[in-house]
């Protein structure tokens, strides 16, 4: 994702409980309302039915749908399908003209500046998408007073951009200084020609600028709607205005939200589905059992189902790999977690062939390192950086050592003068998928370590919270792609990165992580990625564990759902159902 798109996933941003159900299009259980007459509806034969309709699960409550807000898989999922950039990827993942909201664009023979025509297109209330929507979104997502926390994947590509992130002082209060913001955000090289022509300056060459933009910080919102509402735009559905395949028409937070098809938007003739009524239900059982009954058309496949889904439904099942990285986040504000051998101990403690072999049915790569090999090596199409290159490492093991482990654990108590360990809590979200996962690290943390481990379960928004405010001891957490590069990983933990929720900071890698960002040369890049990669397995930033793969199951009558690793998943704009029955 979602990268993200990090994924998101993220990602995009992706989060554990989210995307055990999401990245698999969805799950849960529950009667929707209107079902009665769904069911009792006809289709036409030998084409998409009428309606033509998809019963999904989110999981959870969306934490944003304001697109420069948003951080997270489930609120990416919807921005996805009810915005769209000036690109879009097509069903094979190739970004053309035409795409998307720009019909057509050059770029100067140095690569820095693009400039964009938009095609007539209008937004759900009937108004023209306009380039001034897409300066407005841009320069509101880089804005330090918008405090997006993805504004990192916007201001340091735009040129000025740094001096608009910079604005507000290194405390990062903005207060009294509105006009030094302003006058950042006129020098930046976003330049509305007219109503439907944009042109951008980037600060470098950026080969992936356009697979960018396909991500959900960087979807037009309108300037008019924005200043509406205020704090409270995207809060509900009738609060914003939408220029993607769908609208949002119902939100009943925490319960279930209602898409329907966008009869404004420019390609509607190439959406076949009506609406797809989402469900947010964070128990395994319940969606399973909601599958099987019929009240799905799709659902993630947790490991524990596994051998079921393969006696009941093997015609249905399918796996992807969706490009998510989880690992575990230690509180480096805490002791002894400041100490890099307490983090070493941890990795050493998590015998990983055990989590994919007992846990996850042998489904997922035990993590050796950290950029998930969806991610191409730079100046090498189709090639992974992680298998070609970073794998043969071995740079993490994948197999516990339980001596090397306690030898490296007391040493980080002596050296941080800890002689009594309290009983430490790993915060995780709902849900008994998750609740399995967190008791495997807990036993492997007692019986290697020592350690005692609290288990503390909470909503999904609530665990974010944690997250960002460091009430934890421990978490785990997953991030996918935002773009096809080895920086939607690696730039993450740098000292002041808005995702760098453990506080780890080590001016070596803010170095490397500057030196990739600038470097032009691929096989330069390449270099670069791998020392980042051997510093992580040095440092423990954070505690990779596996890449994912998703198993999902899927009714027959369900076609042309797209998931993929990098970009919106799943994609619906050309989806549809065709003999769903009564």
């Amino acid at each position: 994702m979602l990268r993200r798109n990090r994924k998101w996933f993220s990602v995009f941003s992706l989060l554990v409980a989210a995307a055990l159900v999401l990245s698999a299009c969805g799950s849960g259980g529950g009667q929707q309302s209107g079902e009665g007459q769904q069911q009792g509806e006809s289709q036409q034969a030998g084409g998409p039915d009428s309606p033509s309709y998809l019963r999904l699960n989110l999981g959870d409550e969306p934490p944003s749908l304001d697109p420069q807000l948003a951080t997270d898989e489930v609120s990416f999922t919807i921005i996805g399908a009810t915005y769209e950039g000036l690109v879009r990827q097509d069903p094979n993942g190739e970004i053309r003209e035409g795409s998307g909201m720009a019909e057509s664009w050059e770029v100067s023979e140095d690569g820095l500046t693009y400039t964009f025509h938009l095609r007539d297109a209008q937004w759900s209330d009937g108004k023209p998408v306009t380039a001034n929507d897409f300066a407005f979104a841009w320069k509101r997502a880089m804005d330090p007073r918008t405090a997006s926390q993805y504004s990192y994947i916007v201001y340091p590509y735009i040129k000025g951009g740094d001096a608009v992130a910079a604005a507000c002082g290194d405390d990062g209060s903005c207060e009294g200084d509105d006009a030094k913001v302003e006058e950042a955000l006129k020098n930046v090289g976003i330049e509305v020609v007219d109503d439907k022509t944009l042109k951008v300056t980037l600060s470098k060459n950026v080969p992936f600028f356009l697979n960018l933009l396909t991500f959900g910080s960087w979807q037009p919102v309108r300037q008019d709607i924005v200043e509406q509402y205020g704090d409270a735009f995207a809060t509900d559905a009738d609060k914003a205005v939408y220029n993607g395949p769908f609208i949002v028409k119902e939100w009943n937070h925490n319960n279930s939200l209602r898409i329907e098809k966008n009869p404004n938007y420019w390609d509607a003739e190439n959406v076949k589905l009506d609406y797809v009524e989402f469900a947010m239900i964070s128990d395994a059982a319940a969606y399973i059992n909601a599958y099987e009954a019929g009240e799905l058309d799709a659902t993630g496949v947790p490991a524990e189902f596994k051998e079921q889904f393969e006696q009941n439904h093997p015609d249905e099942l399918g796996r992807y790999a969706d490009g998510a990285t989880f690992y575990l986040v230690v509180n480096t504000t805490k002791k002894p977690w400041n100490n890099p051998k307490a983090r070493q101990a941890l990795s050493l403690a998590v015998d990983r062939e055990t989590f994919i072999n007992a846990l996850n049915k042998g489904i997922g790569i035990p993590a050796t390192s950290y950029t998930n090999p969806v991610i191409t090596a730079p100046g090498e199409p189709g090639v992974s950086l992680e298998e070609k290159y970073v794998r043969p490492l071995n740079l993490i093991p994948t197999k516990a050592d339980p001596a090397k482990a306690k030898e490296l654990w007391q040493q980080a108590l002596q050296e941080e003068g800890i002689t009594d360990v309290p009983t430490l809590e790993f915060v995780g979200d709902n849900g008994d998928v998750v609740k399995t996962r967190l008791e495997f690290f807990q036993q492997q943390f007692k019986q290697n370590l020592g350690i005692d481990v609290q288990i503390v379960q909470v909503p999904f928004e609530e665990r974010l919270e944690r997250q960002r405010t460091q009430k934890f001891d421990i978490i785990m957490a997953g991030w996918g792609p935002d773009y096809d590069h080895p920086l939607t990983f690696l730039d993450m933990w740098v000292c002041d990165g808005p995702y760098n929720d453990g506080k780890y900071c080590n001016p070596e890698y803010d170095r490397l992580v500057e030196q990739l960002q600038n470097e032009t040369d691929p096989a330069k890049q390449r270099e670069i990625a791998i020392e980042l990669e051997k510093l992580i397995a040095q440092d423990y930033p954070i505690i990779p564990i596996y890449h994912r793969e998703v198993p999902y199951a899927q009714k027959p009558y369900v076609k042309n759902v797209i998931r993929r690793a990098i970009g919106y998943s799943p994609e619906l704009k050309w989806a549809y159902t065709e003999g769903r029955g009564q």
